[in-house]
This record gives C-alpha cells, structure tokens and sequence, in this order.
C-alpha cells in the first residue's frame, strides 16, 4: 500500500534489521508496538484517496512535528531566537489541503504552484535549479576517524545493560560497515545518539541496578 511504500522510504531501519536488531525481551516489553501502525491509524483519519495528499498528510502528523520542526525549535531556542515559518500557518496549509495534486506535482517538478507564483520575483535559475541538499559523510567517518568511537559506544556495555539490543547483530552491523561490504552509517548514529541520551541522562547513577531499571522506565 502506499501507506507501507511511504514508511518504508523514510525509516532509518527496515523491518529485517529492525526485527534482528532488538532482543525478545525488548519487543514484550514495549507490548506489540508498530511504528508502521502509528502511520496506519493517521492514514485512516486522512479522509483521501489521493497517494500525494496522503503521503502530505502522514507528514503533517509525523514527519514535520518529530523531526524537523523538532530540530528547528530546538536550535532557534537554544540561541533564544523564536522562529516561525509563515509557509506553514495553519490557514494556508489547510487550503493547500484542498488543491488538486496537479498543482503541488507537475511532471516531476515538486512545489509547482509555489514556483509559478513566485515567478514574477525569483529569477528562473533560482526557482528551477536542482535542489541542493547536503550530506554530513558518516559513513566515511565510522570507517575512519570515528571507526573506534562507535565500536566502543555501539559494541560498550552501557548499551549492553539495557538488554534491548541483540549484540551479536550489534556487532555483525558494525563489522559489515567498518569493512565496507554494507553502508550502515544511519543507523549507527541512531546507536550511537541513543547511547549518548544513556550516557547523559542515565548514568548520573552509580548503581548498575538503578541504571537498568532507569533505562526500562523509558520505555
């Protein structure tokens, strides 16, 4: 389903590492959790038979509110700087709701009713040119500078006590990267962003006890 399609190219994991990656105990302890469930019931409540007006929606409910609006409140308060972004007031989203997918998408060129109203003001070469995006090179960095950094935090103990990660599939991951027979550069900085929230928030006990059952208590 499209649902399914959309899930999967936007998780860090697929459903095969994810299923290797946790431990049994891990999985009963979080009851059945789904992440592709979550996309599932806001799909239902989408009201659309339109994949791109779908998809926009599930964005809405997930997407933009745990990430990347995250990351700017985030960033913009800790400079205490308050952002808005006048593109997503609530009056013109819910009108954009409303249009067809012709006007959002036009053969292959994204933004397309945004662009052609900004065409009086923007030079063509700004409005058209290729998105310019860019990449941070972890995949280069967990093979080089990095390479002992994350076999320390990903194969250390303080993951290890949780008892969430299978850690011979730990280490098969980590293996197959630093060799580079596989690019696991993502989701060995989730690993490892999630090891540093252990080391950070967790470890200002000294009981190994205490900092298990403080680490259970997230879930």
């Amino acid at each position: 389903t499209a649902v399914e399609a959309y899930f999967h190219s936007v998780s860090i994991l697929r459903a095969p590492m994810r299923r290797q990656l946790f431990t049994d105990r891990f999985r009963r302890q979080i009851g059945g959790y789904s992440a592709e469930e979550v996309f599932r019931s806001h799909a239902q409540r989408a009201a659309t038979d339109d994949p791109l007006a779908l998809i926009q929606y599930l964005d809405l409910k997930t997407y933009l509110v745990g990430d990347i609006n995250t990351k700017v409140d985030r960033a913009s308060m800790a400079h205490s700087l308050e952002v808005r972004e006048p593109l997503m007031d609530h009056e013109l989203v819910e009108w954009m709701a409303t249009l067809p997918s012709a006007l959002k998408l036009r053969s292959q060129e994204g933004k397309f009713l945004l662009k052609k109203a900004m065409e009086p003001s923007l030079p063509y070469d700004v409005l058209y040119r290729p998105k310019m995006g860019f990449a941070v090179p972890l995949a280069r960095w967990f093979r080089g500078p990095l390479k002992e950094r994350i076999r320390q935090a990903v194969l250390g103990p303080r993951l290890a006590e949780t008892g969430w990660f299978d850690q011979a599939y730990l280490r098969q991951v980590v293996d197959a990267h630093q060799s580079g027979t596989a690019d696991h550069s993502a989701p060995l900085w989730t690993v490892l962003m999630f090891d540093a929230f252990l080391r950070n928030v967790l470890d200002s006990t000294t009981d190994p006890a205490e900092t298990r059952a403080n680490a259970n208590a997230v879930v």
